[in-house]
């Protein structure tokens, strides 16, 4: 016997719902996919399949507080493109996705998604209830997935997005990791050179006479001063408790921030290393919201939000002004070329007189991703030796002063 279905879903571009008539909820699937619509919603209209709680679903959007870790996002976004792509309706995908997920917060928004998709919102207007798992990038072009009915293929941008954003993150994180490791090493040797192998030193010259070069003297002095637990550890404090307390500074205080953020952009290699993976990020955030219809402005807008060092911020936000004004996007960047070089305007210049921005833009995201590899490669060929100099000079500076004496003693003798 023939069943009546409410459904709503996306056709030519535009929102459209329904009724319509079938044997069971599969063959009405199957009419509406021949009738070219994306289903995002279709229920018997007997009633017979449950509706989740609103007040159930508030309740529940109250705690997920936390923010949802990205290679979760990129696992989800991944496997909705996979069902989507295979033909799969939008609901029962994420229905099937919030089932397999084992991370907690992640399955209570999907769950909570679905909720609202089947008490009549929008795909995107769902998701964007929860900020704390999608950002504005990911919305958009959600959004704009909807509007053309093309919402695996911007799943995929949004998957390249992401992975490109992470592979950034992780190179800066490794650049900035291994010089800071080896200091450390450094640091431990010198270390424990001074609370174990100078005392040792100390003792065979306790008895000389006529004092200590200037130079053994020193290493002495310093190596009682590590070793004392009152002096050196009250020196160790302070600095922690310093660096402590100028992270909080930094982090409360905007002038600072932005101060401290203006100096790590000036700081040879590192300072280079940061703007390009901003430029990178900025022309791909660029490139994937002007192919979601993301007006200019907008978008800046956008690329300013995601970037978190405040100088650059500020840039896009002079740069999205002069937008408003009327003035040429890659005139706009020209104005600060300590942030956005020549190659950059150059090519940004290209894709304005040749109306292919989009493409213009992922090119640029791609030669500043290369770039910044490259930078990478040759700050981490460059630290390598620098620190095992270091490391040599300081060890052999102790050793010298260490011997000094007793060249002094074999000469008397």
């Amino acid at each position: 016997m023939a069943a009546s279905f409410s459904y709503k879903g996306i056709k030519d571009n535009k929102y459209t719902d329904g009724v319509i008539t079938a044997l069971n909820k599969d063959e009405a699937a199957y009419k509406l996919k021949e009738d070219k619509v994306i289903i995002t919603s279709l229920e018997k209209l007997s009633g017979k399949e449950e509706k989740k709680d609103k007040k159930k679903t508030t309740t529940k959007k109250q705690r997920i507080s936390k923010k949802i870790p990205r290679k979760e996002i990129i696992v989800f976004t991944k496997k909705f493109e996979n069902m989507v792509r295979a033909g799969l309706d939008l609901l029962p995908s994420i229905d099937m996705i919030a089932k397999q997920t084992e991370h907690k917060g992640l399955k209570l928004i999907l769950e909570n998604i679905l909720t609202s998709i089947e008490s009549g919102s929008r795909l995107a207007d769902a998701f964007a209830e929860f900020p704390q798992a999608f950002d504005n990038v990911y919305i958009n072009l959600l959004r704009a997935g909807e509007a053309s009915g093309k919402v695996p293929l911007f799943l995929q941008k949004l998957v390249s997005n992401m992975e490109k954003d992470q592979k950034i993150k992780a190179n800066i994180k490794s650049a900035l990791n291994y010089p800071i490791i080896l200091l450390i090493v450094a640091l431990a040797v010198v270390v424990l050179m001074m609370i174990y192998v100078v005392p040792v030193f100390q003792e065979m010259f306790a008895n000389l006479e006529g004092g200590l070069p200037a130079t053994t003297q020193m290493v002495v002095d310093l190596s009682e001063f590590v070793r004392d637990p009152l002096r050196g550890g009250m020196f160790a404090a302070f600095l922690i408790g310093f660096g402590f307390m100028l992270s909080i500074s930094i982090k409360r205080n905007y002038k600072l921030r932005r101060t401290w953020h203006r100096i790590v952009l000036k700081l040879p290699i590192f300072g280079d290393l940061v703007r390009k993976s901003s430029l990178a990020k900025i022309a791909m955030i660029q490139s994937n919201l002007t192919a979601a219809g993301v007006n200019v402005m907008e978008a800046l807008d956008i690329a300013a939000n995601s970037n978190s060092n405040l100088v650059i911020q500020e840039a896009l936000t002079e740069v999205k002004r002069g937008v408003f004004s009327g003035e040429q996007l890659s005139q706009l960047f020209a104005k600060t070329p300590s942030l956005f070089e020549n190659s950059f305007v150059a090519m940004v210049s290209v894709g304005e007189k040749t109306g292919n921005m989009e493409e213009m833009l992922k090119s640029i995201a791609d030669y500043y991703e290369e770039e910044m590899d490259t930078t990478i490669s040759r700050l981490t060929s460059m630290l390598e030796p620098i620190m095992i100099v270091f490391m040599g000079i300081t060890v052999g500076f102790i050793l010298v002063a260490m011997y000094t004496p007793m060249f002094s003693m074999g000469e008397a003798l």
